[in-house]
């Protein structure tokens, strides 16, 4: 594969996934103006009701996969030589 094809492949790919936020974000908007929607925020399932003020419905703890990494005990690491 050569370098331009890759350099395509990827803006494409972003195109597209600019594409699809856009459209998530008009959906969320028609949402929450026709009812209560439900969405996380920084871990934190918020309800927004339409004209209305967002309450917190739920705290999510042990999203963090860094804190299960740590709490697993003692991991080696093997050195390995990787040919070219």
């Amino acid at each position: 594969m050569s370098n331009q094809y890759l350099i395509d492949e990827s803006d494409k790919e972003r195109e597209i996934a600019n594409v699809a936020a856009r459209v998530l974000q008009e959906c969320f908007i028609e949402a929450k103006q026709n009812g209560p929607v439900l969405y996380v925020e920084n871990d934190v399932l918020v309800s927004t009701a339409p004209n209305g003020e967002p309450t917190v419905v739920k705290h999510l703890y042990g999203r963090n996969p860094a804190h299960r990494v740590v709490n697993r005990g003692t991991f080696k690491i093997k050195k390995r030589q990787v040919e070219d």
